[in-house]
């Protein structure tokens, strides 16, 4: 890289993008005298710009600033060059440099069932952390500017998010600080130019297989034809949000506690009061059960608003004596007549679900024609399910490929339209994955323990008249991706409930 003058740089102590970055900083409390600070610098604009930011500010605060990279090996040169970069621009700025490379994205995301960008983002996060921790840091800073938050209040708002999503990313979360949160990309780039600055340039940034991707490189364009200031408009509301969020979390928790009648910390476990909730504005138990849902699960990653809808109209149904929802993240919420109780599961609450409960099926049979969108979705009114299809090109696989019981993954090439969803018939046979001959379905579910009662609520995927797969137990071996796949078939299946007396309105945005 050319190495950057140290006075030069200095003396943008007045400029105007420093002293936006330094009046975020102090109005959020991001950083105290003397503090120390790591700063997650990847290589682009927006870490480069933030490092060399805070370094100018450094001085007067007298803080010691630290640059972590994590090299994710996906990009092979351009990977090794990006580190190479970082580790030049760490030297010319005379701050401590720490480096490392993350080999196994592809394993990571594979045991813990999340895609290839959570498994990095997981994978940056849990870098950064070790460092801050080992080498004494009190901050760990990252790029995120205005862009990035009105990409995430759109992203939460097509998730279907309440209140709390559209707050977008907080400038603070825990040890997490973000400088740039109120700053344009625009600003950041103009910084960057004038001072001569280079940078890193990620060419998967233009790769619109991402949402987010989508979203910024189609979506706001399209939004800025409306309003030209929709990033800042974006920002300002998730600024409003946030504020209102915080001060409604801190009327409820009151309120919350008082409907606690029992806390088991150590099984992940908590009893609420029907008659407390049900005396609550529905606005208020919708809070209330979100928060007992993080406080069991740890998080709210993948609880969406109509999660949290089934479980209120549950909780303040007054003629329900008894019922039960199970949530991602393996939460049950189970209502009895004067509580409702949140408890995460060890196990996968499908093996809970197939445990003998009687539960009536009426047949059904589904066709799907063709996939004209890309997910396709069918959902199955008769056991509350709901089936996503989606095709991929092989090359494409490494970036959407993750490993979930209720994932199937099938080379097109190898079905044919249209494919049927049916309940299990007497007779039915397929060539389970990693077998040489056929055998009975029944013999299939009785060898993986699948209760009589819970069996006809499987779903058979069927193509030519032949079984493709046991939707979410095991594909057809005849059906498999090899290396001579070129298409793709991905079949999400998730089960929206697990009993019959719940709300018939609920609707799962995100599977």
């Amino acid at each position: 890289m050319e190495q950057i003058n140290q006075s030069y740089l200095a003396a943008c102590r007045s400029h105007p993008f420093i002293k936006a970055v330094e009046q975020t900083v102090l109005a959020y409390g991001m950083l105290g005298r003397g503090s120390s600070v790591l700063v997650a610098v990847s290589g682009g604009a927006d870490s480069v710009a933030l490092l060399c930011a805070l370094w100018v500010l450094a001085p007067d605060y007298r803080w010691r600033l630290g640059a972590a990279h994590l090299n994710h090996c996906l990009r092979g040169e351009s990977a090794e060059a990006d580190a190479g970069f970082v580790e030049a621009l760490a030297k010319c700025l005379d701050v401590s440099y720490y480096y490392r490379k993350e080999t196994g994205l592809h394993a990571l995301g594979l045991q813990k069932g999340v895609n290839l960008e959570e498994a990095g983002r997981n994978a940056r996060y849990g870098f950064f952390r070790k460092i801050a921790g080992e080498a004494g840091f009190d901050k760990i800073a990252v790029g995120h500017h205005q862009q990035d938050t009105a990409e995430q209040v759109i992203l939460n708002l097509l998730r279907g998010s309440g209140p709390s999503g559209l707050g977008g990313i907080p400038p603070v979360r825990e040890r997490i600080i973000r400088p740039l949160i109120e700053t344009p990309s625009a600003e950041i780039e103009r910084f960057l130019q004038e001072q001569k600055i280079s940078y890193c340039i990620d060419q998967s940034n233009i790769d619109n297989s991402f949402t987010r991707n989508r979203v910024r490189n189609h979506l706001i364009p399209e939004l800025q034809a409306f309003n030209p200031r929709i990033v800042g408009t974006l920002s300002r509301i998730s600024k409003v949000m946030r504020d209102e969020d915080d001060w409604i979390e801190n009327l409820v928790t009151q309120v919350y506690e008082q409907a606690v009648i029992r806390r088991d910390s150590k099984n992940c476990e908590i009893q609420l009061s029907l008659g407390q909730i049900q005396s609550l504005h529905r606005a208020a138990c919708r809070r209330i059960v979100r928060r007992a849902v993080c406080e069991v699960k740890g998080d709210t990653r993948r609880i969406q608003h109509s999660h949290i809808e089934a479980v209120v109209s549950m909780a303040t149904k007054q003629a329900q004596c008894a019922g039960q929802i199970h949530l991602p993240g393996r939460v049950r919420v189970t209502r009895s007549r004067d509580e409702i109780g949140f408890r995460k599961e060890k196990n996968s609450l499908r093996c809970y679900a197939r445990s003998g409960r009687n539960l009536k099926t009426i047949p059904f049979k589904y066709r799907l024609e063709a996939i004209k969108t890309n997910p396709e979705s069918i959902l199955i009114d008769e056991i509350r399910a709901r089936f996503l299809f989606y095709q991929f090109k092989i090359h494409d696989i490494e970036r959407v490929f993750y490993r979930q019981r209720q994932t199937g993954w099938v080379d097109m090439d190898r079905i044919e339209f249209p494919l049927v969803i049916r309940n299990p018939a007497p007779g039915d046979r397929f060539m389970p994955l990693g077998m040489q001959g056929t055998m009975k379905v029944k013999d299939f579910f009785i060898n993986n323990k699948v209760k009589p009662a819970q069996r006809s609520r499987i779903p058979l995927v069927e193509s030519g008249g032949r079984i493709i797969w046991v939707a979410g137990m095991r594909i057809d071996e005849r059906v498999k991706i090899t290396e001579d796949t070129e298409n793709v078939l991905k079949i999400c299946f998730s089960e929206i409930f697990t009993d019959q007396s719940y709300p018939e309105d609920l609707q799962i945005e995100r599977l």
